[in-house]
């Protein structure tokens, strides 16, 4: 039978198994080197109190807390919330970085 992608969607090569992550949109359990996975970095403070307390404070710029998030999906449900399109044919078998990751030279 023909073979879609040599890897089989899988980053793992010569790895027996590998943990399993759970998907934050369905709760399928995912292989972790299968997982599409996205990280933001929320501030705890929103924009308007941000700016408030810029102008309430001596300093130039004040230190805000911010917490740095992993999400992690299922292709299916990656696919479905677009974070991950689908590509024309002569496409799918290149790698592709996303512009905000690529490395500035």
């Amino acid at each position: 039978m023909p073979v879609k992608r040599k890897n089989g969607g899988r980053q793992k090569m010569n790895r027996g198994s590998v943990n399993t992550l759970q998907c934050i949109q369905c709760g399928a359990l995912v292989p972790k080197d299968k997982a599409v996975s996205r990280a933001t970095n929320n501030a705890l403070i929103e924009q308007a109190c941000m700016d408030d307390l810029n102008l309430a404070t001596i300093y130039n710029k004040p230190e805000v807390p911010s917490f740095f998030n992993i999400d992690n999906y299922c292709v299916s449900c990656a696919c479905h919330l677009r974070i991950v399109k689908v590509r024309a044919e002569c496409h799918r078998k290149k790698r592709f970085v996303p512009r905000s990751l690529r490395v500035k030279k």
